[in-house]
């Protein structure tokens, strides 16, 4: 068994040079190609730099846009034995945050930038003391130069080969610890179960600093030693016809995306653009989203089989950072298996075959069988008990790629990794996913998340199901972009809320037949009834960085008012219940209205503080009249509640009199333009649909990913 750096030694010594790496650029057109003779050139000179400025062992930022060099700088850390942490760059200081939480967490005093990112370095660190303290290094002045270069060095399989952060929907990136012989080891199943030889073509469009794109995208071509094809992300997005184009024009035998991108291309490439089209060297296209969609599944199939797509060539797949990357997977040429679920047996944790007949079915698609020695358990998250089959528990996995912990973190590693089943002797224990599913024979369901689920009088309710009921209850909501989570309301009775973005096209529709179709198809559907739902702007859902839906954060967002709400309703319940805290409640249009609002104000003010109405002039401080903290969060909960809408809890600091609110919710009203507020939150920040869709797919856990369902 040989490292990555091995491989590449192995493929540039070969007679001929047969193996490369084709990078594409926005039209589809070859922007660089590198055979592994000339990836080694570049590979040694850069590790030889590393070898100057770092110590061995020690973690070093991958901060790189989609280029070449992205494979040469995390190649060029294996050969000098540094431990490479990718990490996507900040877009528009929206991602600032976790690249300083990363560099943080990692100690990391070096980074190594390329594809343009150079050139907005200097504005993070002059805006961040921690990004400040690090050397940034563009790839770009590092001549390829054989006087600077280092000869790889001697890898113990046993030891760390890189650190893959992951985000999880409710918790800070933690940073995998994958060795060595985690990663071949994972390769080497995943090459044998999908069949690829040095005859094989990867196409790949994932963003290449998380595990996916990473892992499967560039790593796996280089050890099974077949050529790969890469575009940028953006390129895929702006223009999901290129992906297809590649894969006909490079005879690619093999890809991967999340189900949106198949659905993407459904609804976004032309029959004109099809007509080209030959998708018949496909042996594998790997579907791995959150969840897969088995409708995207059979439109896909429908629009492009005329074009030689199999559905044979559909591979379903499980996986996450903390297994390295796969767990399970559908082999190739085999068809991926549809399970039709009784939908009420399934919200009491029980897996039931559903009759054509049944009024309520779920439809899951199988994740494919565990790798070779992967052991999966399905257990009793409260118990740690293994379920009885036909029982839906958490997800725990075994095996040889099982990750040796989190960096730097042995409490939350404990927590997570090497546990134990009840009653059950096994000396190398598990690792514990957070995901829920059931074995089916020998094929793998994931069925969500553990604190995602939402509880309804006992009955176990999905958010991504209420999200895709929602979505398709009118065409104005974004496919894949909701975020559905559970609230306490003041008695603790359980309410749902929803998030949802809008079409682009959609932003100036009348809200009111948007909310009457969604909450009627929920209610319906799922006899779940929706106590708000909250419009947002495109690309409003707050994701993680691999393109998860973050639900926890999404709560936390919208009872901050940090979203940018286009229209909010509630339901009758919610509206008597706000009611108690809103003695004077007007209409909408009344709240929309300069003077009406000024007057509830006052009188709100005047009450609170025992003060009469004509001492709170709209002029005096909030502080000067005496409010305090907590009475300048009530007041914004009070005054979101009376005007329908989100409101950050710090209003009341950010314009402190009367006066200045109302400018401010009125004004912003009146242009139909985001608050202050929701226009500086990270979900706002960006804009265009390019930058919607890339919060998709960031990390390209998407597919095979870190902390969520395959």
């Amino acid at each position: 068994m040989v490292s990555v750096a091995d491989r590449l030694f192995t493929l540039a010594s070969i007679p001929g040079d047969p193996w490369s790496i084709t990078f594409l650029d926005s039209n589809g057109d070859i922007a660089e190609r590198r055979t592994a003779a000339e990836l080694q050139a570049r590979v040694a000179t850069v590790a030889g730099f590393l070898e100057r400025e770092t110590a061995p062992g020690e973690p070093v930022l991958l901060v790189l846009q989609p280029c070449i060099d992205f494979l040469v700088a995390f190649l060029a850390c294996q050969w000098a034995g540094r431990l490479a942490v990718p990490i996507n760059p900040p877009r528009r200081h929206r991602l600032i945050e976790r690249l300083q939480g990363v560099a943080t967490d990692s100690r990391a005093r070096v980074a190594l930038t390329g594809g343009g990112v150079a050139d907005t370095a200097g504005l993070w660190q002059a805006e961040s003391p921690v990004l400040a303290a690090i050397r940034w290094q563009d790839l770009a002045p590092i001549a390829d130069d054989s006087a600077g270069a280092t000869s790889r060095r001697t890898v113990d399989l046993e030891s760390t080969c890189f650190i893959q952060y992951t985000s999880g929907s409710t918790a800070q990136p933690k940073g995998v610890e994958v060795s060595h012989r985690n990663l071949v080891t994972d390769m080497a199943r995943m090459e044998a179960v999908w069949k690829l030889t040095p005859a094989s073509t990867m196409v790949t469009w994932l963003p290449a600093f998380h595990d996916l794109g990473l892992i499967f995208g560039l790593l796996q071509p280089l050890f099974s030693g077949c050529p790969v094809v890469q575009m940028a992300p953006n390129s895929f997005l702006q223009r999901p016809a290129l992906w297809l184009q590649a894969i006909s024009r490079f005879k690619g035998t093999h890809t991967a995306a999340p189900s949106f991108a198949y659905d993407l291309c459904t609804r976004r490439i032309p029959a004109a653009q099809r007509h080209e089209l030959d998708l018949s060297s496909l042996a594998m296209a790997m579907n791995a989203a959150e969840p897969i969609n088995p409708e995207v599944m059979d439109a896909f199939m429908e629009t492009f089989a005329p074009h030689g797509f199999r559905r044979a060539a559909f591979a379903p797949a499980y996986g996450l950072a903390e297994s390295t990357l796969a767990v399970t997977a559908s082999p190739t040429g085999v068809e991926p298996l549809i399970f039709h679920f009784d939908a009420a047996a399934l919200e009491q944790g029980r897996v039931v075959e559903a009759p054509p007949t049944a009024a309520k079915r779920r439809v899951l698609v199988g994740c494919g069988a565990p790798l070779p020695d992967v052991p999966i358990a399905i257990v009793d998250a409260q118990t740690g008990r293994r379920q009885p089959p036909g029982e839906v528990g958490e997800i725990w996995v075994g095996g040889p790629t099982i990750a040796r912990g989190y960096w730097r973190r042995p409490e939350e590693s404990a927590a997570t990794f090497g546990v134990r089943v009840a009653g059950e002797d096994d000396a190398n224990g598990y690792l514990r996913t957070g995901d829920l599913g059931a074995m089916i024979g020998n094929e793998l369901c994931v069925t969500g998340r553990i604190k995602d689920l939402i509880i309804l009088s006992g009955a176990n309710h999905y958010p991504q199901d209420i999200e895709r009921v929602a979505q398709a209850a009118h065409p104005a909501m974004r496919v894949g972009n909701g975020a559905a989570f559970g609230l306490s309301n003041e008695q603790g009775a359980e309410q749902v809320v929803l998030v949802q973005e809008l079409e682009r096209t959609q932003r100036r529709a009348d809200p009111e037949p948007l909310f009457r179709a969604i909450s009627n198809a929920v209610w319906q559907e799922l006899e779940v009834q929706l106590s708000h739902i909250v419009l947002v702007e495109p690309g409003g859902v707050l994701r993680t960085s691999s393109g998860k839906i973050q639900r926890a954060a999404n709560q936390r967002a919208w009872r901050a008012g940090e979203l940018p709400v286009i229209a909010e309703w509630r339901s009758a319940a919610a509206r008597a219940q706000a009611a108690a805290i809103d003695p004077m409640p007007v209409s909408p249009s009344a709240a929309n209205d300069p003077v009406a609002l000024t007057h509830w104000l006052r009188r709100w003010l005047a009450a609170k503080l025992g003060l009469p109405e004509a001492e709170i002039a709209a002029d005096r401080g909030f502080g000067e009249l005496g409010l305090a903290s907590i009475d300048a969060v009530e007041m914004t909960s009070a005054l979101a509640a009376h005007c329908g809408r989100s409101l950050p809890e710090t209003l009341a600091f950010d314009f402190p009199t009367v006066r200045e609110v109302v400018e401010h919710l009125c004004g912003a009203k009146a242009q139909s333009t985001p608050t202050p507020a929701a226009s500086s939150s990270p979900a706002a920040a960006h804009g265009g649909d390019l930058e919607e869709l890339l919060s998709m797919i960031e990390g390209a856990s998407v597919g095979l990913r870190s902390g969520s369902a395959g």
